[in-house]
């Protein structure tokens, strides 16, 4: 908790709050609900920020209690919006329910994450239709990362993407979506790869982790981490150097606002289908 409120105070405007689907939270029944809830509450109380989290699938009772606690936004990736690919990637996992629990999160006022990756076997075409998906989902913030192997897993051996294809697809997200968040991460590449991210239409810098904390990120777990690369300070000044400033926490926070009121607009008139 005290690298949270550090973190906070470092300038960042949101905590996300990465776990996946934790046994810890739901093989434990009403306890482990129960302490999913209490994190986000205590997180959300220490640093007075919205918070983000990524459980995975999970019932829509589960999601209003998220929706009233101090939970802003819901993270699910569908990775591919092609429904072959998708249970090549997420075998035993239903692809309707994963993108059903999005609308439900939407219709409890939850802002959604949508993601897809980049060089997993995807040709253009399905790169138009997970457009055409977060298009018909109105997610509010919307992401692209390439694919990094991972040790150890049955993908170990597929070879990376051009790191430009993921700046390719971004920028066409930022065409199709002009209105919507869409993250630099700092995960693929870290600092240095930041400045093309946000040349290529990102405006939001995601996976800010300071050092020393014993925090990680994902798919380059410890790139640029200890070397104090990844912290607030870092980003700020990447961004002065592209002649862009960082928003206030209260331009944020209007942003959240106004999205909140649009997806509320949206619903009464029966606009969000996929």
């Amino acid at each position: 908790m005290a690298a949270a409120r550090r973190l906070a105070d470092s300038g960042v405007h949101l905590i996300d709050l990465t776990m996946g689907e934790d046994p810890a939270f739901f093989n434990g029944g009403e306890t482990g609900i129960n302490r999913l809830i209490d994190l986000v509450e205590s997180v959300g109380r220490e640093t007075g920020l919205p918070i983000m989290v990524s459980p995975g699938v999970i019932p829509e009772d589960l999601l209003s209690r998220l929706a009233e606690s101090s939970s802003v936004w819901y993270a699910c990736y569908q990775e591919t919006h092609n429904r072959q690919l998708f249970d090549q990637l997420r075998p035993g996992q239903n692809y309707d329910l994963r993108l059903e629990t999005k609308l439900k999160a939407h219709r409890l006022n939850l802002l959604i994450e949508e993601g897809l990756l980049c060089g997993i076997g995807e040709t253009p075409g399905n790169i138009v239709q997970s457009i055409e998906a977060m298009r018909n989902l109105d997610a509010d913030q919307i992401r692209v990362m390439n694919f990094v192997p991972q040790r150890g897993t049955p993908m170990e051996n597929l070879n990376p993407a051009n790191p430009q294809k993921e700046r390719l697809i971004s920028a066409v997200m930022r065409l199709a979506f002009p209105d919507r968040l869409i993250p630099a991460s700092l995960d693929v590449e870290g600092i240095s790869g930041l400045k093309q991210r946000l040349d290529a239409g990102a405006n939001v810098v995601t996976s800010i982790v300071p050092p020393g904390e014993g925090l990680a990120g994902v798919a380059q777990h410890s790139l640029d981490i200890e070397e104090g690369k990844r912290t607030h300070a870092s980003v700020v000044s990447v961004l002065q150097a592209c002649g862009l400033r960082a928003a206030t926490q209260n331009e944020y926070l209007a942003w959240i606002k106004s999205r909140r009121q649009a997806i509320g607009t949206h619903h009464s008139r029966g606009k969000i289908a996929c």
